[in-house]
C-alpha cells in the first residue's frame, strides 16, 4: 500500500495577485491530506473527514458537482495530456481542515497526482504536477484559481517560503525560520467558484485587457486613470500588493521580522478596504492578534471567510486560546486555531 502526504499552504503575502500574473509568497505547512491506497482498475476512495465514498470507472469522467470532481479532474487532465494511469482504491484523511482557506482542494489534487505518478511511473516533475493540478481545477472543476496553491504544495521546502513570479513561474526559496505562525480558522465557509472571487478576477482581467498588459507587474499607478472606478480600485490594490511581496521577501532575507509583520498587516487592511474580501470575523482576529503581541497578521486565501494568520517570536498557544475565547463571545461559528510550521511538499511517506 502506498501512502502520500500532501500539505496545506498558508499564503504569507501576495493575495489575489496570481490570476493577474503577479508576485506571491506562500509556504507549505504541516497540516496534511493523507492518501493511502492500492492500484485498481477503477477509482474507489473514501473520505474520512466527509464520511463519504466516491467510485467511478475511468471511461466515464463526467462532473458530479461534489468533492470527487477534484479527483475526477486529475484523471481527466492526465488523459488529456497523454498519460494513462489506472485507478486507485483507498482512503483520504488528515488534519488539514476543509474550506478554511488553507488550500485543501489543491492538497487533495496533489495527493492524487503524486499517488498516480509514483504508482504508475508517470515521471511527472513537481512543477508539472502543479501545472496539471491547476489546469484540472480550472478546466474540469470550474474554479478559476491561479497556480500559487499547487506550486506551494508541490514544491514546498521545510524552513522556507517560496517567492513565485506567476507570469514566468520562476521561483525562489526564502528563509523562514524561528517564527511562530498562529492560524485562526474562523469557521466561516465559502465556495470560491460561487463567490465574489469570480467577480474580482473578471474585473481585473478586463482592466488588464483594456491596458493591453498580460501581467499586473507592468502596470503603474498612472495607468489606473484609464480605468473605470471599480477596476481602478481593484487593480490599484494589486499594484501595491505586488510591491509588498518584493518588500516582504527582502525583509525575510534580512531577518527583519518586524518589517515583515508590518507589511502583512498593511496588506490585510488594503484587502479589507480596497479589495473587499475580508469579514468581521477575519478583522476581529487581526486586531486581537496585534493587541496580544503579534508582529503582524492578515487573512490568507481568497477571503470571504476562511482563515487568517499571525506571526510571533514566542510560542503563541496561550494567545490562541485567549483569542478563541474572545471570539466565541461575539460569533457563533465553530472556530479553531493551529500552530503550524513550514513543511516539505507533497511526497511519498517512507514506512
Amino acid at each position: 500500500m502506498l501512502k502520500i502526504a500532501s500539505p496545506g499552504r498558508v499564503n504569507l503575502i501576495g493575495e489575489h495577485t496570481d490570476y493577474s500574473l503577479g508576485y506571491v509568497m506562500p509556504m507549505a505547512i504541516n497540516l496534511y491530506t493523507f492518501l493511502e491506497g492500492n492500484k485498481s482498475s477503477f477509482v474507489e476512495i473514501y473520505s474520512e473527514s466527509l464520511k463519504s465514498k466516491t467510485s467511478f470507472n475511468l471511461q466515464s469522467l463526467e462532473r458530479s458537482n461534489d468533492w470527487s470532481d477534484y479527483i475526477r479532474g486529475i484523471f481527466w487532465i492526465l488523459f488529456n495530456n497523454n498519460y494513462n494511469p489506472k485507478g486507485i482504491r483507498g482512503k483520504i484523511y488528515g488534519n488539514l481542515p476543509i474550506g478554511s482557506g488553507l488550500s485543501s482542494s489543491a492538497s487533495l489534487e496533489l495527493a492524487i497526482l503524486e499517488f498516480l505518478n509514483e504508482e504508475y511511473k508517470l515521471n511527472i516533475s513537481k512543477m508539472d504536477e502543479a501545472i496539471l493540478a491547476k489546469d484540472a481545477e480550472n478546466e474540469f472543476v470550474g474554479v478559476p484559481c491561479g497556480v500559487m496553491d499547487q506550486m506551494a504544495i508541490a514544491l514546498g521546502k521545510r524552513n522556507y517560503a517560496i517567492f513565485i513570479d506567476t507570469e514566468n513561474l520562476h521561483y525562489e526559496y526564502v528563509p523562514f525560520q524561528d517564527i511562530y505562525i498562529l492560524i485562526f480558522d474562523t469557521g466561516v465557509r465559502r465556495e470560491l467558484a460561487n463567490s465574489e472571487y469570480v467577480k474580482r478576477r473578471e474585473s481585473v482581467e478586463k482592466a488588464l485587457n483594456k491596458l493591453g498588459k498580460m501581467s499586473s507587474k507592468y502596470i503603474e499607478s498612472k495607468d489606473l486613470n484609464k480605468l473605470q472606478e471599480l477596476q481602478r480600485r481593484f487593480l490599484g490594490y494589486i499594484i501595491r500588493e505586488n510591491q509588498r511581496v518584493l518588500e516582504a521577501k527582502d525583509a525575510l532575507k534580512n531577518g527583519n521580522l518586524q518589517e515583515f509583520g508590518n507589511i502583512i498587516t498593511e496588506a490585510h487592511w488594503d484587502l479589507a478596504k480596497n479589495y473587499g474580501v475580508s469579514s468581521p470575523e477575519l478583522d476581529f482576529f487581526v486586531k486581537n492578534a496585534l493587541k496580544y503581541g503579534a508582529l503582524g497578521a492578515r487573512l490568507t486565501g481568497a477571503g470571504f471567510g476562511g482563515s487568517a494568520f499571525a506571526i510571533f517570536t514566542q510560542d503563541p498557544s496561550k494567545i490562541g486560546e485567549k483569542i478563541l475565547k474572545d471570539y466565541k463571545r461575539l460569533f457563533s461559528h465553530s472556530a479553531k486555531y493551529f500552530l503550524v510550521e513550514s513543511s516539505d511538499g507533497v511526497r511519498k511517506c517512507i514506512r
